[in-house]
């Protein structure tokens, strides 16, 4: 079976949680306290990532990301995995994963290595693709989810790379950002039986993804109302086609406009800057900004924003 095979197997909803910073953009370590707290600590949750896309992690030092991972271990619940991004390539990816895995994360979510216009046919090579997991797996020897990237990306791995790398013990998930249901269910057909399988897309197809078979869910979206996000996941995990549908409707495709656009941004605006903008209209943070080159919010996408949390019922008109 998949649990004796892997050196661990996850289950349900693991968001992945945002980075708040002051007006000088240096950490705000007391609202991202709170942000932590209160996506962990939501019934059904069983872990967070952070460190992550969604947590700005290109613009985050070393010394942030230990102290980041130092916090989140404090706030969460006995039992929830606590998952770390990654970035780099080759030796620098190792030093990454060392940090993290020396500051208390129990697994790596891995950013692709070969978002390098030089390295990106490389993502289409079984043997350059497991060549960089087997180092992760001797070198920082932590569970990992390989980040799958949509193919427009140019860098998405092949099926054939993944499934070279589903036999190493360490690579235990696919976060499966793959764009459309059709991929995602040629994923899910050749994999499912070797290691997780976890959707991840801010856009109507994530509907089709989970009614077609999950495991769960790794998405930057859920920190948006975490509830509904856990009622959701665990709906399609149960089979339970019927509530899934009504959630994603009522709820889902409200906030994946309002925020996401749908993942077909209208501008340069960030789209973690959207999330947070939310998060701000909700009262949790105290602000939306993101760190350069990144692009903060305008007027018209907090207006967005607004209409998005309203029509899901999160705020009144």
């Amino acid at each position: 079976m998949l649990e004796n095979k892997k050196s661990l197997v996850l289950r349900g909803l693991y968001p992945a949680t945002i980075t708040p910073f002051k007006t000088d953009l240096t950490l705000d370590y007391e609202a991202l306290a709170q942000h932590l707290q209160q996506t962990a600590r939501t019934p059904g949750v069983k872990g967070i990532a952070v460190n992550a896309g969604l947590a700005e992690i290109l613009q985050l030092s070393d010394e942030e990301k230990i102290k980041i991972l130092a916090l989140a271990r404090e706030v969460m619940l006995p039992g929830q995995i606590l998952i770390s991004g990654i970035e780099g390539r080759g030796p620098s990816a190792v030093k990454d994963g060392l940090l993290a895995k020396n500051a208390g994360a129990d697994a790596l979510l891995v950013l692709n290595p070969f978002d390098a216009r030089p390295y990106r046919r490389l993502a289409q090579n079984p043997d350059s693709v497991y060549q960089f997991y087997k180092m992760l797996d001797e070198q920082v020897d932590l569970p990992m989810i390989v980040f799958q990237y949509p193919d427009p990306s140019g860098c998405a791995y092949s099926l054939d790379s993944l499934e070279k790398i589903a036999s190493i013990r360490n690579v235990v998930a696919i976060k499966a950002a793959c764009g459309t249901v059709t991929r995602y269910v040629q994923i899910w057909e050749k994999l499912h039986d070797k290691l997780t399988i976890l959707a991840a897309l801010d856009s109507p197809p994530l509907l089709g993804m989970l009614l077609h078979g999950v495991h769960g869910a790794l998405i930057g979206i859920s920190v948006i109302d975490t509830p509904q996000w856990v009622d959701l996941i665990d709906a399609a995990m149960r089979g339970d086609a019927t509530k899934a549908q009504k959630i994603h409707r009522d709820f889902c495709i409200p906030i994946m406009d309002g925020v996401f656009e749908n993942q077909e941004p209208s501008s340069a605006t960030s789209e973690v800057a959207c999330v947070k903008e939310a998060l701000v209209q909700l009262g949790q943070i105290p602000n939306s900004l993101v760190r350069p080159p990144a692009v903060d919010v305008t007027d018209t996408h907090r207006s967005h924003v607004r209409h998005g949390l309203i029509a899901s019922g999160l705020l009144k008109n």
